[in-house]
């Protein structure tokens, strides 16, 4: 009957596929005997040595490596197997290594290779994951750059159409064949501003246009004027689009009375009482068919 330390030495090498010569021969005669004491411990022991395995995450160490080690481990030539040596088992106990400590170095060694395996993988994954932020980045202010641009042409495309609508407006005016002009005198320092008048005497109604007159200062609007019977009527307070264009339409225009004259002026925000002597455009009620 084989002592049971010697015998749980040799079956713990044979799990790792150390043994060779008497020592493979005589664990492999105890093992086709059938003893219950031999299966015990080679199921124990090829447990343990299977879980090595997963503690690389998937990297096989070279295939010389487990001889490499066991030349470390059993130091200096006159340790290597032989035929005549003593047990392999006593081998480890001559250079003051047990198994568990054969196994530990193992452990060690194969731990620190895969760790610096993942430390690489690590680095490189914060790098990827670096460069897709700067990308999502760069993206969303190109976004927000596309939307600003967006903006700025629907805020161009409703002046546009504004700005059509009014020259239908004015189109569809100057069709009527009732129609008078009075062009209004530029009294201000913008001189390629325009106005005047379109008067429709079939209708009883008017329409006051301006062009390319620059927008009021800040704080200031404009104000439409009528003089009829000797007073100034406030028609209304206006602005400009940023084409410079403006168009105020007047109905029941004979209802103010005997009109006189049209001028606009700059007034506070939000319209005067009485015109002031800041006039823009000005002129008498008359004119000539279209």
């Amino acid at each position: 009957m084989k002592d049971p330390a010697e015998l749980e030495e040799l079956i713990s090498i044979y799990a790792l596929g150390a043994l060779d010569g008497e020592e493979l021969e005589e664990v492999e005669r105890i093992l086709a005997s059938g003893s219950p004491e031999a299966m015990e411990l080679l199921e124990k022991y090829q447990d343990v040595s299977s879980h090595l395995s997963y503690s690389s995450r998937g990297r096989m160490p070279e295939s010389d490596l487990r001889k490499r080690v066991l030349k470390e481990l059993l130091g200096s030539p006159e340790y290597k197997v032989a035929q005549t040596g003593p047990p392999f088992w006593k081998r480890f106990q001559l250079i003051g290594f047990s198994f568990g400590a054969a196994v530990a170095a193992m452990l060690i060694l194969v731990l620190f290779s895969s760790g610096q395996f993942f430390d690489q993988r690590l680095d490189a994954n914060h790098a990827r994951v670096s460069d897709l932020e700067n990308v999502m980045h760069q993206q969303r202010l190109t976004i927000a750059s596309l939307k600003s641009t967006l903006e700025e042409k629907e805020l161009e495309i409703g002046e546009l159409e504004e700005s059509y609508a009014r020259l239908d407006e004015l189109s569809e005016f100057l069709e009527e064949p009732g129609v008078h002009i009075i062009q209004l005198a530029n009294l201000h320092t913008d001189k390629d501003a325009g106005g005047g008048v379109l008067f429709d005497t079939d209708d009883n109604q008017a329409m006051f246009y301006c062009l390319d007159l620059e927008h009021p200062p800040e704080g200031k609007t404009y104000q439409l004027w009528v003089r009829a019977d000797g007073v100034h009527k406030s028609m209304a307070v206006f602005k400009v689009d940023n084409r410079g264009s403006g168009i105020v339409r007047l109905e029941s225009i004979s209802d103010l009375g005997n009109i006189e004259h049209y001028s606009v002026t700059l007034e506070p925000e939000g319209g005067a009482d009485k015109p002031s002597d800041k006039l823009i455009f000005a002129g008498d009620h008359r004119g000539a068919n279209l």
